[in-house]
């Protein structure tokens, strides 16, 4: 069972983002590592903001396995692999999003991966725009 994209990376409901997330969450965007709760609830809507539309095409999932590739015990949690589609402006691209999700259901770990290069160059540069007129919770 994997988060929906779609929930983690809904615009303008940190709030809800939230309450998916672990308090120890690491959060891997192609330009940073991000982490606790209150950075990456704040991260994730803005990122719903630049990257839109999205459609997921396929998930796999390894309820086996934590993010280093090592076994994990029963009920441990498991690992989740989204592919999806979206707009970056009117710029068409595809990502995969990588969930590590605890066996209470909140996410732990993400790693966002977006291709073209144009439109990562793109969404690196509308972030780093929004951040800069909404600084992360931990450098406000």
């Amino acid at each position: 069972m994997s988060l929906d994209i779609r929930d983690l990376l809904a615009p303008g409901v940190p709030d809800r983002t939230r309450l998916l997330l672990a308090r120890d969450i690491v959060f891997h965007s192609p330009v940073a590592d991000y982490s606790g709760q209150d950075d990456v609830a704040h991260l994730f809507p803005k990122i719903g903001q630049c990257l839109t539309g999205i459609e997921p095409l396929g998930e796999f999932t390894d309820p086996g396995r934590d993010g280093q590739g090592r076994r994990r015990g029963q009920g441990q949690g498991q690992q989740c692999v989204t592919t999806f589609t979206g707009k970056v402006g009117e710029e068409s691209a595809y990502g995969a999003f990588v969930q590590q999700i605890d066996a209470e259901g909140q996410l732990t770990e993400a790693t966002l991966l977006i291709r073209p290069l144009s439109a990562l160059t793109n969404t690196v540069q509308q972030m780093r725009d929004a951040l800069i007129a909404d600084p992360l919770p931990s450098r406000g």
